[in-house]
């Protein structure tokens, strides 16, 4: 993810714009005030999908199995997994 830094009175002068451009998930504005750490402006789908692959990788269940399924390298087409999953 491409990150691009701003100072707080840029953000300040250009906010619906970096609004705008950190809602697409493609950036990551970093706005920084001085005496302060820096804070990041970005999509909440983004941060969600990070704080869930966090939450599965501090699993040791959930990471096994992860670890189990790529050494079988069975595939699924998407008819199958839904008859396996019963849905």
């Amino acid at each position: 993810m491409d990150v691009t830094s701003y100072t707080a009175s840029d953000a300040r002068q250009n906010f619906y714009s970096l609004i705008r451009t950190a809602s697409t998930g493609l950036k990551a504005i970093e706005i920084n005030l001085r005496g302060s750490d820096p804070v990041i402006l970005i999509n909440k789908a983004e941060i969600e999908s990070w704080i869930e692959t966090l939450d599965i990788m501090s699993n040791p269940e959930e990471v096994k199995a992860i670890k189990a399924s790529m050494r079988s390298k069975k595939f699924y087409t998407h008819e199958e997994l839904k008859k396996e999953l019963g849905i």
